[in-house]
């Protein structure tokens, strides 16, 4: 069955969208593991300009996601069609919300964290806030919003679901992979994904062989005295 569009521009939805590959996203989650901490490096392979922006954070320490983005944009107080996109959601997808980043009301909480759980998502980016954070901090459910407020959103629309949209500053369009931890959320082109793996294993290794000199005592960094003559500056 095709992918179909149903509704009209502002207040419409994709019923699905085309996800990387399943090895694929496995290399990511395998470098996750590796760092434990992975946007730095994947951000370095992507010109350094891919992480939205600080606010928007995990709601714990030590939360990690992996995954495909599921795109959904609301209106800064309502939530009607993010109900709408947990009904087409896949295990593993990374549900990814433009609230605007208004902080004046939470676009969701812990019922609709549990219904995420259930149906397998790999963890949630919210531009805007979210609610219940005890219970969602104790269910350890991956968690990455721009705030945290009490006021319940409205049920009214409109909204667009699996459509590129902006969050934290970043263009996102769906199937795009979400990598996020405890230094934030960086977004990686679908176009781009397959690509960037091996640039990221690069990295790694050259900051591990860097570590281990640092620790063997040699601490200036790698060509300073070069870069600064370069600038006039010796």
């Amino acid at each position: 069955m095709g992918i179909e569009e149903i509704g009209k521009p502002g207040f419409r939805y994709r019923t699905d969208f085309k996800r990387p590959g399943s090895d694929l996203i496995d290399a990511y989650k395998v470098l996750m593991d590796q760092t434990g901490c992975l946007t730095g490096n994947v951000g370095d392979c992507l010109g350094r300009m891919a992480a939205m922006d600080s606010r928007i954070k995990g709601l714990s320490q030590g939360m990690k996601v992996v995954g495909p983005a599921l795109t959904v944009k609301v209106p800064p107080s309502d939530n009607l069609m993010i109900h709408k996109a947990l009904t087409l959601v896949k295990p593993g997808d990374v549900l990814v919300i433009d609230g605007g980043g208004d902080h004046a009301w939470a676009l969701l909480g812990f019922l609709m964290v549990s219904t995420a759980i259930k149906l397998g998502l790999a963890g949630m980016v919210v531009d805007g806030c979210i609610r219940d954070a005890a219970e969602i901090r104790a269910s350890g459910f991956p968690v990455f919003a721009a705030g945290i407020n009490p006021n319940g959103p409205m049920k009214n629309g409109p909204g667009e679901i699996n459509f590129p949209i902006q969050c934290g500053g970043q263009l996102i369009h769906p199937g795009d992979m979400i990598v996020a931890d405890d230094d934030g959320v960086v977004v990686v082109p679908q176009a781009h994904a397959a690509g960037t793996v091996d640039k990221v294993k690069a990295v790694i290794v050259g900051e591990e062989k860097r570590l281990a000199e640092i620790i063997d005592g040699v601490t200036s960094f790698p060509g300073l005295d070069e870069m600064l003559k370069q600038k006039g500056l010796g």
